[in-house]
């Protein structure tokens, strides 16, 4: 046996001696050493002695304080030569320390970043989307998450490997969220149908920056919106243009929960609420009375039973909060926005609340129509 071989046995006992100790002084001792040994290129620790140090490490974490637990992960952010399995282990400990692990660590496996995603906090997964070179499946859990600071993050970040599926999808969600038009159309090879689309509701700088960096025909994108404009400004000669344009539509067949939201975006409050009534099929005064209801179960039902998207779902309720909140008393509690119900809801179910008298008339709660 060699004596280098022999010391380090020496030392992995000491440390394992060290782990049985209860007092905190000692165990930050015994973090702090073994950060020492593991990123000192002098010392020799086979793969199965560094494995013996992971596992030591695995076990104290609670005891250690975050502070040394972060500098411990800053050190080993960035090396090729330590037990996948403690990487791993430090990227699901509290942001602080998971995020130079989560931001430098080559040493993460896909069904690492997965799991965080799938199961960890939002920083987590923040830090996963801004992470060089994430796969394709790694992108799609992420942009199923349906945060828009998520996926802002991951359109921003140009390595991430995001399927032409999603950026299609998302380049349809980007009528009605804005944030993620920018990011989405500075994205190196954007596919130029992608682009073309997105033209019809973007702003004008927008406009001008599709116009200089892809090779689209400019009078050809611009006929559709001139048609509908002029289509608009005809109706609006009329009286209750809002309620006309609305009819017109859904007598061809064109109106959708896509029109609906573009008007609320675009501050054409009628309009969306008029689209609304239509959608839901009823008179516009219940159709207010369910955009403005201080139950926001109610307006989340409606939303449901026309199968709107979680991510709409929310804008409608945080677009027309201030309209709300006028008719609330300064004392009224604030109604957060309910998305852990939104998300139990299915459609068959809200459109049958929908259809319960007393549950619209705010006498019952909704777990009291089943």
């Amino acid at each position: 046996m060699s004596a280098a071989h022999h010391e380090n046995i020496e030392e992995i006992k000491m440390l394992v001696g060290l782990a049985e100790t209860k007092t905190p002084e000692q165990r930050e001792f015994l973090y702090n050493r073994i950060g020492e040994f593991l990123v000192d290129d002098k010392q020799a620790f086979s793969s199965s002695e560094k494995e013996i140090m992971a596992d030591i490490i695995c076990r104290i974490t609670a005891d250690v304080e975050k502070s040394i637990r972060a500098n411990f992960a800053k050190k080993l952010a960035n090396r090729a030569d330590v037990p996948p399995s403690l990487m791993a282990f430090l990227a699901n400990d509290d942001i602080e320390v998971a995020l130079p692990i989560l931001r430098d660590c080559g040493l993460l496996a896909e069904n690492d970043l997965l799991e965080i995603v799938k199961l960890r906090s939002k920083q987590h997964r923040l830090a996963v989307a801004a992470r060089d070179n994430i796969g394709e499946n790694v992108c799609t859990a992420l942009c199923e998450i349906n945060d828009p600071d998520i996926t802002v993050t991951l359109l921003q970040n140009h390595t991430a490997q995001m399927p032409l599926l999603m950026l299609s999808y998302l380049g349809e969600q980007s009528e009605f969220i804005p944030e993620y038009q920018r990011p989405l159309l500075e994205r190196p090879f954007l596919p130029q149908p992608i682009a073309e689309k997105m033209y019809r509701w973007v702003s004008i700088s927008l406009r001008e920056y599709i116009c200089a960096n892809f090779e689209v025909d400019v009078r050809a994108l611009e006929m559709d919106i001139l048609d509908r404009e002029k289509t608009i400004e005809a109706i609006s000669g009329d009286s209750d243009p809002s309620f006309r344009l609305v009819e017109k539509l859904h007598r061809s067949g064109d109106l959708s929960t896509r029109f609906m939201i573009k008007s609320l975006h675009q501050g054409e409050i009628d309009l969306f609420e008029f689209a609304f009534a239509k959608l839901l099929d009823v008179d516009i005064d219940q159709a207010r009375a369910i955009i403005y209801t201080d139950n926001p179960e109610i307006l989340a039902v409606a939303c449901r039973s026309l199968n709107i998207d979680r991510v709409i779902f929310k804008t409608i309720y945080d677009l027309t909060a201030s309209i709300r909140d006028k008719s609330s008393s300064i004392l009224s509690p604030v109604k957060s926005v309910p998305m852990d119900f939104y998300d139990l809801l299915t459609q068959e179910s809200a459109a049958a609340a929908l259809k319960n008298e007393d549950f619209m008339s705010g006498n019952i709660k909704y777990s009291e129509t089943c």
